[in-house]
């Protein structure tokens, strides 16, 4: 790969962008020698960046996908003021404006035994969805110069709890007269993620994909890293591999502490996983960060000064500074006046110890 010598004038802001509206308001984009996208394609296939990622993207979430509904997560150029409803297979959320998020209507479980599953829960129309109106309608919110982001909301195991409740969808894992019935649905789920994402690539270039499913709690993972190996683990494989086929980047989100299952979900191919503080990050960048890639928080006071910005870039520049191991740095929430101090440290920063 080229050595590419950092040059002063990269510093010089050369746009700015938030990651869910347009506006003048948000991250910097400097004047970098190479695309944010090639950035990151090097960053995810191993080679070195040229410079630290700060989580240069454009979050969308089409209100097409009834899951972005549901949970209350449109992101779009006139996001809709409806939150709650009927997700992708007709459960019904209530959203909560005072935690941001949603959760299952409460009541019976749709499903009590998976081996029901496909005479009670129908799945969607994707193709009679308007895509080519969508695309339209969201042209001006997708033109920007970073990658573009979606997420699947409710992955595997969140989407057994929202059909059986938690403690069905625990045992469903583990009992071998429903086992196999679990495994036909994960597979049939996983037609209809790729069928979104396909459609989602092609009319919105998206370049970006998370996938959401929690797999742990404060304390400890749901379930046995066996259990995770057999009955989530080649799903997640067939989502991975046919991002890598289309070119997308794979992210992880999945809440709880799951350090100690670590090894084996870096063996499925994911990109990025973006770990709550409850995991210890240094040590899984120290054991793991040559097979999955962490995404690092900074927790910025709010009256940051400009020299305690740079203070906390150059901490981060040293922690995660060996070899052929780079992480993706966020920063959250950002001070009142903004974090261009940050992000400046950290790109000269990484720029130089990089080339």
């Amino acid at each position: 790969m080229e050595n590419i010598t950092f040059s002063p004038d990269e510093l010089e802001i050369a746009f700015r962008y938030s990651t869910m509206k347009p506006g003048p308001e948000g991250k910097p984009g400097f004047r970098t020698p190479v695309s944010v996208s090639e950035n990151m394609r090097r960053f995810v296939s191993g080679e070195v960046p040229v410079w630290m990622p700060y989580g240069e993207y454009r979050v969308f979430g089409p209100e097409i996908i009834p899951d972005n509904v549901a949970r209350g997560k449109v992101f779009e150029e006139n996001p809709t003021d409806v939150k709650g409803g009927p997700d992708l297979f007709g459960i019904n959320w209530v959203y909560d404006p005072a935690v941001r998020g949603s959760m299952v209507r409460p009541g019976v479980p749709a499903l009590e035994d998976a081996n029901d599953w496909k005479k009670v829960i129908p799945f969607p129309d994707v193709e009679s969805w308007d895509w080519r109106g969508s695309a339209k309608r969201n042209a001006e919110y997708l033109n920007v110069d970073v990658p573009i982001l979606l997420t699947q909301f409710t992955g595997y195991f969140e989407r057994l709890i929202s059909f059986m409740g938690f403690e069905n969808a625990a045992l469903a894992l583990i009992d071998e007269d429903q086992k196999d019935a679990v495994k036909e649905l994960f597979s049939a789920l996983t037609d209809v993620y790729i069928q979104i994402l396909d459609k989602c690539i092609n009319y919105f270039g998206i370049s970006w994909y998370v996938f959401h499913d929690d797999w742990g709690s404060q304390r400890a993972p749901f379930f046995s890293k066996a259990v995770w190996l057999e009955m989530i683990a080649p799903y997640i494989a067939r989502m991975t591999e046919h991002c890598h086929k289309r070119g997308v980047i794979f992210e992880l989100h999945s809440c709880g502490h799951s350090e100690m299952m670590l090894d084996a979900i870096s063996s499925v191919g994911i990109d990025l996983w973006r770990p709550q503080p409850m995991n210890h990050l240094k040590q899984m960048y120290d054991d793991f960060g040559d097979r999955i890639h962490i995404a690092v928080s900074v927790e910025l006071p709010p009256n940051a000064t400009e020299e305690e910005q740079i203070a906390a870039a150059q901490q981060v520049l040293e922690q995660y500074n060996q070899p052929g191991k780079y992480v993706l740095v966020e920063a959250f929430p950002y001070p009142a006046g903004g974090a261009d101090a940050f992000f400046a440290a950290l790109y000269e920063g990484s720029r130089k110890r990089y080339q």
